[in-house]
């Protein structure tokens, strides 16, 4: 037998009114664009012609031709935990995306169970018997006004929020990686040069220790020679603290342990970070990083959600239609149960509508309201960061391209004083203690020109990171739950 009953409340006259207010002032979304987009200029404010317009290189890292670099970053976007850990959520953003896509859908379940009854009323042993039940049952909310439908458009925006979510910290891994490694090659270059001042510093010791002897130096003089020492190996204790620190630090961007980053990176370069030449860099527009930034893409998606979070609760006022339906039959003998048709059909239909809820509801309403406010807020203040970065960084890479270029210049000059010493002392003109001191001032200046071309690339890096730049040519594409980047055809 088929039953089929509609239960329903009448829709009291101020609820009414409530909904379609709410409905009307739901209606216009304004409040929830922002206008600062438009109010972004295209041009970047340092203008230099150091920089172009044009839109630099996805993989910005293989602009310095080192390859143990471009392989550190390949290591860190496969194995970097941090990212590991953006891939899982993305992928459980994805699996809590397609349990809201399954409320669309109706849900059934299958039942089937076994009764034992024993009654001693009957005869010396009572009687016994088997009843076998089977049932099925199913539900659905008819999403009539689209409610579940906004939320799962709203998970969908956030499953897309979450990935542009990973290649910001992608971004963030694969800068720090560069910045780590070029400060680390740069600091062996440090020590390198240090251990030819000590050495010289060592020669000059011996040099006034003979001459203190001979009457021609001082007791002072080899004191503050000696302090000069000191100096330079305190300096070198420091710098190598820094290597093994440096050396560490990529050991954890890549996802290894520190002793087994040793091997990787004693591979052999045809190139030196020293010898990579700053100069003009592509940069695009200012204004495109609206379209670059990840972190402000992400923020545009929450935007997104949040509107459909918003229009989801509103509808929540409206009535909720839902069918049941139930089938199901018993027989002593399990293949019997459904023999002689179903004994048990029920169809039903409800119809809900919330009378007694407006404050809960009216109060819910509210909060989503105001995190969609939030969320542009958050937008608005992410693409003012956003800028105050890309200009910062920009100022401080053309105004360290002018700082290393006086210092290469200062290099030059005393490398070439050294040469006219060497010369000098081919021919006795000066002794050998002026010659080393000579050396050991252009060792000095090159470690300050190493730092100084290390403020540069790490300000172009961090511009680089800026503009969001680095992954427009990849996507992201799913395999068994993995994220992986896959170049685009």
């Amino acid at each position: 037998m088929k039953n089929i009953k509609i239960h329903s409340k009448p829709l009291s006259f101020t609820a009414l009114l409530l909904s379609t207010s709410l409905l009307s002032a739901c209606a216009n979304n304004d409040e929830f664009k922002s206008k600062l987009p438009a109010q972004i200029k295209p041009e970047f404010l340092t203008d230099s012609s150091e920089v172009s317009n044009i839109a630099s290189s996805d993989n910005w890292w293989m602009e310095f031709g080192d390859k143990t670099l471009n392989s550190l970053v390949q290591m860190g976007l496969e194995n970097n935990k941090d990212i590991k850990i953006a891939n899982e959520q993305i992928a459980t953003s994805r699996d809590l995306n397609n349990v809201q896509i399954a409320s669309l859908l109706p849900s059934a379940s299958v039942k089937l169970g076994r009764q034992r009854f024993a009654s001693p009323a009957f005869g010396p042993n009572g009687v016994k018997y088997d009843i076998y039940q089977a049932g099925f049952d199913a539900a659905w909310e008819v999403d009539l006004f689209g409610k579940n439908l906004d939320r799962s458009r709203a998970g969908k925006l956030r499953f897309l929020e979450e990935i542009q979510l990973y290649k910001a910290i992608a971004l963030r891994v694969t800068s720090e990686i560069a910045r780590n490694y070029i400060e680390l090659r740069i600091t062996e270059k440090q020590i390198e040069n240090l251990q030819e001042v000590n050495l010289a510093r060592s020669k000059i010791i011996d040099i006034i220790k003979q001459k203190e002897t001979s009457g021609t130096a001082a007791k002072t003089d080899i004191h503050n020679a000696l302090i000069n020492l000191n100096d330079s190996l305190t300096q070198l204790t420091e710098l190598k603290i820094s290597q093994k620190v440096l050396t560490y630090k990529l050991a954890v961007l890549i996802g290894k342990t520190p002793d087994q980053i040793s091997d990787i990176l004693k591979t052999p370069n045809s190139n030196s970070i020293l010898q990579y030449q700053s100069g003009i860099v592509p940069i695009g527009l200012k204004s495109d990083i609206l379209e670059r930034r990840p972190d402000i893409i992400a923020a545009q998606f929450e935007i997104q959600a949040a509107v459909f979070d918003k229009k989801a609760q509103l509808k929540e006022f409206f009535p909720s239609f839902n069918l049941t339906a139930n089938i199901g039959g018993g027989s002593k003998n399990l293949g019997d149960v459904f023999k002689n048709g179903a004994n048990v059909k029920n169809i039903q239909g409800f119809v809900s509508v919330p009378i007694f809820e407006g404050g809960r509801l009216i109060t819910e309403y509210k909060i989503s309201k105001a995190k969609a406010k939030i969320a542009v807020l958050i937008y608005e203040k992410t693409i003012l960061n956003a800028l105050e970065e890309c200009e910062s960084e920009l100022t401080r890479y053309v105004n360290s391209l002018v700082i290393e270029s006086a210092a290469d210049q200062q290099f030059k000059a005393i490398a070439s004083i050294f040469k006219i010493n060497q010369n000098k002392k081919r021919f006795g003109v000066i002794s050998s203690e002026e010659l080393l001191n000579a050396q050991i001032a252009m060792l000095k200046m090159e470690n300050q020109l190493a730092a100084k071309k290390l403020q540069t690339l790490s300000s172009l890096i961090a511009f680089h990171k800026a503009i969001g730049g680095g992954f427009e040519g990849y996507e992201i594409k799913f395999e068994k739950d993995q994220v992986w980047w896959v170049e685009k055809k």
